[in-house]
């Protein structure tokens, strides 16, 4: 609940500095992974029966028929490109561990930091990327973002994120 329009058009103005890195962030995950799986798994990952789970098959059901609905091609391209971020992170979850050891990571996040005190693997990850698309939700279905304690740091870790994918872009 807002306060008032005043505070409306201060979350949205909020808001607004947000969409380009979270897109960002979004297709460098999207693009990094499917990379990755082509060369790991191979061409054709995204239909492989044995690498991709009875959760993300719905999913993936699910983008096909919205092209089919929309009348375009079904081809992987365009299946990756209707797919989620939530799709993008399930990845980083515990069933796949065994496609993403820190070796792994280091492909998909060419420049991972290891920092200091803190232990940068898949999970870690993972917690940063589902914060990250928990607020992405929010702020592409102009919900209210400001004053919330959880996103506090947010802005952190979408420019971890991206200095994770490349340098360039955490500037």
């Amino acid at each position: 609940q807002y306060d008032g329009i005043e505070e409306y058009i201060k979350n949205i103005e909020f808001s607004n500095q947000f969409y380009i890195p979270l897109s960002i962030v979004e297709i460098s995950l999207r693009n990094s992974l499917n990379d990755f799986f082509i060369n790991k798994v191979g061409k054709n990952w995204l239909f492989d029966k044995k690498f991709i789970q009875p959760q993300l098959q719905t999913k993936i059901n699910t983008a096909i028929k919205i092209l089919k609905q929309q009348n375009k091609k079904i081809t992987q391209d365009n299946i990756i490109a209707e797919l989620s971020f939530g799709f993008w992170i399930m990845f980083l979850r515990k069933p796949f561990q065994e496609y993403l050891r820190y070796k792994d990571l280091k492909i998909i996040f060419p420049n991972i930091i290891i920092e200091k005190d803190i232990k940068v693997n898949r999970h870690y990850i993972f917690t940063k990327l589902n914060n990250i698309r928990l607020f992405r939700n929010k702020v592409f279905h102009f919900d209210k973002i400001i004053c919330k304690k959880e996103y506090k740091n947010i802005e952190e870790d979408i420019y971890l994120i991206l200095q994770y994918f490349d340098e360039s872009l955490y500037q």
